[in-house]
C-alpha cells in the first residue's frame, strides 16, 4: 500500500515528495475531482492526504470514497503550518 496526497499547495506537495509521499500538485478544481476519483479506484493506495482546501473542492466524493471503500483512507492536512504558530 502506499500513501498519496493531492495538494493546491506545491510547498505541500514537494515536501511531501522529499519524504517519500506521492504528490500531486493541482489547482483547477475540476481536474482535482478527476484525479480523486482516479485514486479511489486505484487499489494500490492506502491512505488519500488531500489539504483543507482540495477537501472543500471534493468533499462530496471524498466523503462517498470514506463512507463507501475500506480503503483508501482519507486524512485531511492543513493547508499551511504556518497559521497555527
Amino acid at each position: 500500500m502506499k500513501m498519496v496526497c493531492i495538494s493546491k499547495s506545491n510547498d505541500i506537495a514537494i515536501g511531501l515528495r522529499l519524504a517519500g509521499v506521492e504528490s500531486f500538485y493541482i489547482r483547477n478544481d475540476e481536474q482535482i475531482i478527476a484525479k480523486v476519483k482516479e485514486i479511489a479506484k486505484n487499489k494500490d493506495v492506502g491512505i488519500l492526504n488531500v489539504t483543507e482546501d482540495v477537501y472543500e473542492v471534493a468533499k462530496k466524493e471524498l466523503t462517498e470514497i470514506s463512507e463507501t471503500q475500506k480503503l483508501p483512507l482519507v486524512v485531511t492536512i492543513p493547508n499551511s503550518a504556518f497559521k497555527y504558530c
